[in-house]
């Protein structure tokens, strides 16, 4: 149990000092592009398919298939998903203030949580940033915070995977 309190104070220390996406990104207006699309608005549902982009400031999204859920003219949640004979596997990034390099996070089935500003991974998750890198079967990411969670996948040799990238000087 040691051992998992250190590990997680070992990545918040890790994810803390650039985690937030650039201020001005919610300012920004959301960009979609796809193959083809479906607005629902009176359910408050927009699906998008083949080879989806959402850009929004520095916040790109792309994937397969994805879905946008909107209540009271916000968007509540972004659900990006690769298809399952895909080669690629949904995509996101952002770039966090005072950073040059963008986080960077795939999955099978990416959901992104706005009012939460949170991600969540499943299905060969992977999470990129400049002090390191993060894979295993299900990841949660709260952007705001900094924090990753990590979770093996349950066949037998299933791993969490990390490494810490030494600071630049």
């Amino acid at each position: 149990m040691r051992s998992v309190k250190n590990l997680n104070l070992l990545l918040l220390t890790l994810c803390s000092c650039h985690a937030l996406a650039l201020n001005s990104d919610s300012e920004q207006p959301i960009q979609i592009s796809a193959d083809a699309g479906m607005v629902n608005e009176a359910a408050g549902i927009s699906t998008y398919s083949g080879n989806v982009a959402i850009d929004q400031g520095s916040m790109h999204i792309a994937a397969d298939e994805v879905e946008v859920i909107i209540a009271n003219k916000q968007v509540v949640k972004i659900i990006a998903r690769a298809l399952p004979n895909s080669k690629k596997l949904a995509r996101y990034e952002h770039l966090p203030d005072n950073a040059t390099k963008p986080v960077v996070a795939e999955a099978k089935l990416i959901t992104y949580l706005a009012s939460e500003a949170s991600l969540h991974l499943s299905g060969q998750a992977k999470l990129e940033q400049v002090q390191g890198s993060f894979s295993g079967d299900l990841l949660l990411y709260d952007v705001n915070r900094g924090i990753v969670d990590i979770k093996s996948g349950s066949r037998e040799g299933d791993r969490i995977k990390m490494t810490i990238s030494p600071q630049q000087r």
